[in-house]
């Protein structure tokens, strides 16, 4: 498979480092990596939430890569997660299953981290984009599950009105959230537990 170009940019506080090394990552190592184990499991998946408490809420993340059509049609099991999510193999196109990171600026963070979510075809995703992302809900007994999906691009790669970085300032984390200064007033609020730290929005969950 071919490699996929990481952003080229970062936000305003990005680390400068973390893009030169980052600057390119091969889909392929990061589809081993992630999500496309042959032995992949609903717990190990990065197509539904790592924590239960992001079940079916929203969530900002940037672009980090985007599969190609046979990529994502070759990834095992997880692209019977899709299935189950009530999607078909004709729903699948170029960019139509995105990787983007929530945490910010080291390999181990941003990547180690990412998450993965179906691109209806009403959206158009580009690397870099900072995307809405409702999550998905793990399969359980008796029930199927839902992956993530994309539900709107909220600032394009390279926006100069740009009202979103990462947080803290500090550029020497490796842990660092999206935050946006709009969040507050629309109701998004700061989920910050052990190893977790996330800024939510509830909203009711639909399917793809």
């Amino acid at each position: 498979m071919e490699a996929t170009r990481f952003a080229a940019k970062h936000r305003e506080n990005s680390q400068e480092p973390c893009r030169q090394a980052l600057k390119f990552l091969p889909l392929a190592l990061l589809l081993i990596l992630c999500i496309a184990c042959p032995h992949a499991s609903a717990k190990t998946s990065r197509f539904f939430p790592e924590n239960k408490s992001e079940t079916g809420k929203l969530r900002l993340a940037e672009v980090m890569a985007l599969a190609t059509r046979e990529e994502i049609l070759h990834m095992g099991p997880n692209l019977e997660y899709l299935h189950a999510s009530g999607l078909k193999d004709s729903d699948f196109k170029d960019g139509s299953v995105a990787m983007a990171r929530v945490y910010c600026c080291h390999p181990s963070t941003d990547a180690g981290s990412a998450i993965w979510f179906y691109v209806p075809s009403t959206q158009q995703v580009q690397v870099g984009d900072l995307v809405v992302v409702r999550m998905g809900r793990n399969p359980a007994k008796n029930d199927a599950g839902m992956v993530n999906v994309a539900v709107e691009v909220r600032e394009h790669k390279g926006d100069p009105n740009s009202q979103c970085s990462w947080d803290p300032p500090d550029t020497t984390k490796w842990a660092r959230v999206l935050y946006c200064k709009w969040m507050p007033a629309e109701g998004w609020t700061l989920e910050d537990k052990f190893l977790h730290k996330a800024w939510l929005k509830s909203e009711p969950a639909a399917k793809p």
